[in-house]
């Protein structure tokens, strides 16, 4: 009876020891793996946002209905900042539809506008490219902002959290709100009408 007590006891505290060992190991394994995660992050993003919100971050000559100064355009939040002098304190230019704006030799004009489809309603800077006696043809440059994707494994691809470019085009016919269209179409319609304009 003693023995069999005694090996019940015995039993009981190899088993509670086993469980102990294996959950020491499982959170030894879940803590590198995580450092792991944690590192290859790290090493993946320098804690700075990839990508630029501005057209350039130094400030360039420019011009507000006439008046001369020096501006630089935040792409991210569709706005200008401007600068009496270069150690001046900056202003933000008023986003009103009568203020036109010269930056970098293009006229920016503050506009209601469409994307594609016709469904998405927006207010913005749109620059213009080039104004025919019934249609403009504008270009916006804007800014998105990307949110950092960790990848869970080696083998997949994780990215920094970022700003990401592109150019949309938009028409304007007569005084119809512009609409946006696609680049292709923007150049053959440019073709079709023979004028001498490079998309950038």
């Amino acid at each position: 009876m003693k023995n069999s007590f005694i090996l019940i006891i015995l039993l009981f505290s190899l088993n509670n020891y086993s469980q102990d060992y294996v959950r020491t190991i499982i959170g030894d394994s879940v803590n590198k793996s995580t450092k792991l995660k944690s590192d290859r992050f790290r090493s993946m993003w320098d804690g700075k946002i990839k990508g630029e919100k501005y057209d350039s971050p130094d400030f360039s000559s420019g011009e507000v209905n006439g008046d001369v100064l020096l501006l630089r355009y935040n792409l991210y939040n569709d706005e200008f900042e401007s600068k009496k002098t270069i150690n001046g304190s900056t202003h933000f230019v008023e986003r009103t539809l009568s203020k036109v704006v010269i930056y970098k030799t293009n006229k920016h004009f503050f506009l209601p506008y469409y994307y594609r489809g016709g469904k998405n309603f927006n207010v913005g800077y749109l620059s213009l490219i080039k104004e025919l006696d019934s249609i403009r043809l504008y270009r916006k440059d804007e800014v998105k902002f990307q949110p950092a994707t960790f990848s869970p494994t080696t083998i997949e691809i994780g990215f920094p959290p970022r700003f990401i470019k592109r150019k949309l085009f938009f028409i304007q016919k007569k005084e119809a709100t512009p609409i946006q269209i696609g680049k292709r179409k923007m150049i053959k319609l440019i073709e079709s009408l023979s004028l001498d304009i490079e998309l950038k």
